[in-house]
């Protein structure tokens, strides 16, 4: 036995031929052809009508119920892989990162290669620890609100209240995923480059490309002409950091690869601008979650724990990270079993988000997560969790409950499209589809 073998699990099974290919096919396979990096709309309506999201959860069930509830080592020629199957080893896989499951793994280098190459994601040892402190200052990973929460609330009012003067596509009075995508665009700009990058939308074009590339990872070359164009254009706002914009709170100095740190922050947001679409859904048809949200949105204070709660229940209910990636750097032993090091290790969230166990698996409950953002131990980890939780974790909730706050505030909404039955939820809810009636709110006098 390899003496620097680290004991971590007390045992791991090991998965057949048969049932390591219905993974492939039926949990990793549809997971990223709706794209990791990006989402393809196609195949979001695909698989909410097919319900593979269901489906997945289900094979997940069968493997736990078949193999145990100790890892599943998945024996895929040359990338073998450590499937998660207990909440409790997602609360060590993840308070035990980066060592010795690191985040860098290698489907993340090829995918954030395309356009991050240098993030700190994929960095690890002592870059990792330069890059970090960065992130979480900027990003004031520590605290509840972001110094600049007020300045951001003004940006998210000004451009929603803008929506709601004239919403949607050729659509009087109904809010559809075009209509807001944009302004989500501009409002994440203004936060994270400052108000010059309002109506940069050249920008944000250039980063989806290379995003939509970026969803091909190992299978499409990067293109270093569209890369280096995006790290100028970004690099514009770098040279003259507007006041009350994340950039400004970054330390100056290239050798941190600015471009490469922002970048994410700009990607990121991409998920928050989704969970955001779906809250206002499931809020319209939900009317009890409906007047507590409303309640919190018509007040003064900028912390808003319940509208929190129900965007943390969406990210549950529909993950936007669907599968948190690690990898072995070291040799790890469990029971008579030797797991090598650079073995990849799967945390498939909706697996325990949806477990059928929890009598609300398929329902808002806004009550489990308290002051939390992260529950490791049951699983429920939306922004992941441990040492190397996201540095966005507490900013993304704020800015996104804000945003649903403006709408709120001045509307009633009605869910045209789709039908939501609010105590059984469906297994995948696509964004792109959605569409809300919104009718002003009587001022009382």
């Amino acid at each position: 036995m390899n003496a620097r073998s680290h004991a971590i699990f007390p045992k791991v099974n090991r998965a057949g031929w048969i049932d390591t290919f219905r993974v492939i096919t039926t949990v990793m396979a549809p997971t990223v052809a709706k794209g990791v990096i990006i989402r393809r709309p196609a195949m979001e309506r695909l698989a909410e009508r097919r319900g593979f999201d269901t489906s997945a959860v289900k094979q997940m069930q069968r493997l736990k119920n078949k193999y145990g509830a100790a890892p599943l080592l998945l024996p895929i020629p040359f990338r073998p892989q450590l499937l998660i199957l207990d909440p409790a080893d997602v609360a060590t896989v993840l308070q035990s990162s980066p060592e010795p499951f690191a985040a860098a793994t290698a489907e993340k280098h090829a995918a954030l290669a395309h356009f991050e190459p240098k993030n700190v994601l994929i960095s690890s040892g002592p870059r990792r620890a330069k890059l970090r402190p960065a992130h979480e200052h900027a990003l004031a990973t520590a605290n509840r609100l972001h110094p600049y929460s007020l300045h951001f609330k003004s940006v998210v009012d000004a451009e929603f209240r803008q929506v709601l003067n004239g919403i949607g596509f050729n659509r009087p009075d109904e809010l559809d995923w075009p209509a807001f995508s944009q302004a989500w665009y501009r409002v994440i700009r203004q936060i994270v480059l400052g108000e010059r990058a309002r109506n940069d939308i050249t920008l944000t074009e250039t980063l989806n490309e290379l995003r939509g590339r970026a969803n091909w990872a190992f299978a499409a070359p990067v293109d270093q002409r569209k890369l280096a164009l995006f790290h100028r254009q970004v690099g514009g706002y770098l040279a003259e950091p507007e006041k009350h914009s994340l950039i400004s709170r970054l330390p100056d100095g290239d050798e941190l690869a600015p471009e490469n740190q922002v970048a994410q922050w700009l990607f990121a947001f991409d998920a928050a601008g989704i969970t955001v679409m779906r809250t206002l859904a499931v809020l319209a048809c939900h009317v009890s979650c409906w007047v507590k949200a409303v309640e919190e949105a018509t007040g003064a204070d900028l912390d808003r724990p319940f509208t929190r709660s129900c965007l943390l229940e969406v990210l549950r209910l529909w993950p936007t990270t669907p599968v948190i990636l690690r990898q072995l750097t070291k040799d790890i032993k469990a029971g008579g079993r030797i797991i090598a090091r650079g073995t990849g290790v799967i945390i498939f969230a909706p697996f325990f988000h949806r477990d059928p166990a929890l009598v609300y698996a398929n329902r808002m409950e806004p009550s489990i997560w308290g002051r939390n953002d992260a529950l490791p131990s049951a699983g429920l980890v939306p922004f992941s969790a441990g040492p190397i939780i996201c540095p966005a974790h507490n900013l993304v909730p704020t800015i996104a409950s804000l945003a649903v706050g403006t709408f709120l505030s001045a509307a009633d909404i009605v869910l045209l499209q789709p039908s939501l039955t609010v105590g059984n939820l469906p297994g995948t809810l696509n964004h792109f589809d959605i569409r809300l009636r919104l009718t002003a709110r009587r001022k009382e006098k």
